[in-house]
């Protein structure tokens, strides 16, 4: 009746001080006590192995270089199927937590090459035409409109070779919400025709369109890293 109890004090231990450490600073924390915090991750208990993760969730959040670095140390030299597959999870989940925000305009669009006499000369230039404009969006915002055609972005021209909306959509994202991006735009035709420079106050990419972005940025880390680590020497390699 009582083994079920002592159990429990026994194996969270590990929690208790870590929190004790954290109250202490975390630039203090004792490694050892993130080493027994991860040998939790793969408790037999349930309840202790999920706590466990969102307790090393919440502090790699707050000190992100600290915790992946201990975390993938711990990661490369357990044989635990469960803590690999958790310690895994769980740097994914603080690489993607630490992702800024992409930039959003809000358009459908396509490319649409343009060609222009100025004075005589003839000039075929990339461009994006817009097809429509999401309500609510800093497109809508700026006032751009369907029809609009996109000629340069923060006055560079679009490369000649290459799609130019996927050109659009690369340079956007790269970007923070926020950001502030002037967009070279042509609205009508013939006499009408109107050019304008639009500066435009970047939104923030709607969650689920940059899904993959978290599992790229987390691949890309974890591979650098395992490369640093095989690059290392072997602590059973002979010393001269």
């Amino acid at each position: 009746m009582h083994q079920p109890h002592r159990l429990i004090i026994t194996i969270t231990i590990p929690l208790v001080a870590f929190m004790i450490s954290l109250s202490q600073g975390i630039e203090n924390t004792n490694p050892e006590d993130l080493n027994k915090l991860f040998s939790d991750l793969g408790n037999e208990s349930y309840e202790i192995r999920q706590k466990t993760q969102n307790l090393i969730i919440d502090q790699g959040k707050k000190n992100r270089d600290l915790i992946l670095e201990e975390s993938f140390k711990f990661y490369v030299k357990s044989n635990d199927p469960e803590v690999k597959y958790r310690l895994r999870s769980t740097m994914l989940e603080i690489i993607g937590s630490n992702l800024k925000p992409e930039g959003f305009i809000g358009i459908r669009m396509v490319d649409a090459p343009i060609r222009i006499v100025d004075n005589g000369k003839i000039e075929n230039i990339r461009a994006v035409r817009i097809l429509s404009v999401v309500p609510n969006t800093a497109a809508s915002k700026a006032g751009l409109k369907p029809g609009d055609q996109i000629t340069r972005l923060d006055g560079n021209k679009f490369p000649d070779q290459g799609l130019a909306y996927i050109e659009l959509s690369k340079y956007i994202r790269a970007k923070s919400s926020g950001e502030q991006v002037k967009l070279h735009v042509r609205r009508g035709f013939g006499v009408s025709m109107k050019q304008m420079e639009i500066d435009i106050k970047l939104g923030e990419r709607p969650e689920g369109l940059g899904a993959d972005r978290k599992i790229e940025a987390f691949n890309k880390w974890f591979q650098d890293n395992l490369n640093k680590d095989s690059q290392k020497p072997s602590d059973s390699s002979t010393q001269p």
